[in-house]
């Protein structure tokens, strides 16, 4: 009995270290807040700050999430020879920071370009300025800070990626010995896993190892507009897995040789459960063989032309197969096309419209992530007063404007508050800005008196459309207004406009589509998916500079 009770437990104990052994990240499952430090901005006087707020971090903790991942472009960050990071983008960063430690999350510190640098000896000075300036900011906070040294390195040797990762390691430890960092091989498209095994050892005990997780492309990027790949936007239903009765034709255009058609020929071997456990499971087996914890910093599956159940049969597999080999998991994007939320009014564009979790969110999705979601209700038409930009913009909101401008939303004097926005280096006839609203239904507020009411001044003669686009499946309608010198005098003094909306009239429009202007004769202003107000500017032989300040739909 005894000898059999020995057996049992060796056998016990065999089962329990292969599931078990490898180390463990501190999280297990998490999601991106992006689209915030990293895109839609030149540097840290144009952060849409409030595109995230606290509120956001009690919802995904709410739901289960224990990890953020945080993307930052510290390229638009920073200046000078030396690197040096702005110290207004640390104000900003330590609120979110502050926010994760209130509610116990993990927050990646991610440094993630927006345009991927070829990774160079040039790039391994800017990597030890960046490191070093944010170990010695955030050494004494708590451990839920991780540093990830950079997002998918790239045009670059393994060995040589492997040294310099290796020093800017070492540099971060110089000061702070204390904080996990994320470290990665390689970035190669296809077979991110594998480069994972060209790693040197480093010689540190707090190392995550992490790697993205996209495969098969031809399925996760079906309708996605990639500049290395633009092909793969014209695939739609592709099944998963492989089904052979519902494969579509390969699209017109595709060149023989291409990516994009191996990998379609090779769907029926590439697109099944068997070909995703194999590359799962290198993972794991490497998290084993070095004693490390590894997890998955990307995950997921582009909405546009994917049939909603087998995005969903995706996820479920590939989170499950990352569970039971002990890997964590952190799924990309929030609000976007690749994200957790359903597309607003049916439009699945990159121009990012904030969604709310109680009434947007994709509740399936969720729960196939084994994550909790809060009950739906029905959005309803806006009814009351709300706010566009008072010191901040409103939250959920981003900004576009042309390159050659430049925008300070925490300008000072203000007409109110603390900041103000200041818009200048207008040079060009139609230079405008389009603040990124919530779609809503502004209905009720356009036939009950409401107005679009800010704060304005400039020293140059000025005139400007405003508008609010109203989507409408393809097009966005243009209900607007005209400013001029009569409204906003140039005096250089704060001027306060009131533009009642039931005055705004639609001058044009734009469809997405046909990708052209439309024609708005005899369309009546409408007004149920208000998705943007836009400032349009028309100048002279000038360079032009403005100023708004408290921005709000009132009574």
């Amino acid at each position: 009995m005894k000898k059999t009770g020995s057996i049992i437990f060796t056998v016990l104990m065999l089962v329990s270290w292969n599931v078990f052994s490898q180390a463990s990240a501190p999280f297990t499952k998490g999601v991106h807040f992006n689209m915030w430090f990293e895109q839609n901005c030149n540097n840290a006087q144009e952060i849409s700050f409030k595109r995230y707020v606290e509120q956001d971090f009690a919802d995904v903790k709410k739901m289960g999430v224990d990890v953020i991942r945080l993307p930052i472009d510290f390229f638009l960050f920073t200046s000078g020879p030396g690197y040096i990071i702005d110290p207004f983008l640390f104000k900003l960063l330590d609120k979110a920071v502050d926010w994760a430690e209130k509610y116990q999350i993990n927050i990646i510190l991610n440094n993630q370009p927006a345009d991927q640098p070829p990774v160079s000896s040039d790039y391994r000075i800017f990597l030890l300025s960046v490191w070093t300036q944010m170990a010695d900011h955030y050494k004494n906070r708590s451990e839920y800070v991780i540093y990830e040294i950079l997002n998918e390195p790239n045009r670059i040797t393994a060995d040589v990626w492997g040294n310099m990762q290796g020093d800017v390691i070492n540099a971060i430890r110089k000061i702070d010995k204390n904080h996990w960092i994320v470290v990665s091989g390689v970035h190669t498209g296809d077979n991110a896993v594998e480069q994972l095994f060209l790693l040197p050892k480093y010689e540190d005990n707090k190392l995550l190892y992490t790697f993205h997780f996209y495969d098969p492309a031809i399925f996760t990027h079906q309708g996605a507009t990639l500049l290395t790949e633009p092909l793969l936007a014209s695939l739609s239903k592709i099944p998963f897995p492989y089904d052979k009765k519902r494969m579509p034709s390969i699209p017109k255009g595709v060149k023989k040789g291409s990516y994009v058609e191996n990998q379609f020929k090779n769907y029926s071997k590439i697109g099944t459960t068997a070909a995703l456990e194999k590359i799962i499971g290198q993972a794991a087996d490497f998290a084993k063989q070095r004693n490390v914890p590894v997890f998955c910093g990307e995950f997921s599956v582009y909405m546009n032309n994917v049939l909603p159940e087998d995005r969903l049969r995706w996820y479920k597999f590939v989170k499950e197969a990352f569970e039971a080999r002990n890997i964590s998991w952190i799924t990309y994007g929030y609000y976007d096309p690749f994200g957790i939320f359903n597309p607003p009014n049916g439009v699945v564009t990159w121009w990012i419209f904030p969604r709310d979790i109680n009434t947007d969110l994709n509740v399936e999705l969720v729960r196939a992530l084994g994550l909790n979601p809060p009950p739906q209700r029905q959005r309803e038409p806006l009814r009351e007063s709300f706010i566009i930009y008072d010191d901040y913009l409103s939250r959920g909101s981003t900004v576009y404007s042309g390159k050659q401008n430049t925008l300070n939303f925490y300008y000072t004097p203000t007409a109110a508050g603390e900041y103000a926005i200041q818009w200048g280096n207008i040079k060009n006839n139609g230079d405008s800005i389009i603040i990124n609203l919530p779609i809503n239904d502004f209905t009720y507020l356009a036939q009950n008196g409401f107005v679009l009411e800010f704060k304005a001044k400039t020293e140059k003669p000025v005139s400007f459309n405003l508008n609010f686009g109203n989507k409408d499946k393809n097009i966005t309608w243009h209900n607007a207004y005209y400013i001029d010198k009569a409204q906003l005098p140039p005096d250089g003094k704060w001027h306060t406009i009131r533009i009642p909306l039931r005055d705004m009239e639609v001058w044009g429009g734009w469809d997405d589509a046909k990708n052209q202007d439309a024609d708005p004769k005899g369309r009546a202003a409408t007004w149920a998916n208000i998705a943007h107000l836009q400032m349009i500017m028309w100048v002279k032989d000038d360079v032009w500079e403005i100023f708004f300040d408290d921005i709000k739909i009132t009574k």
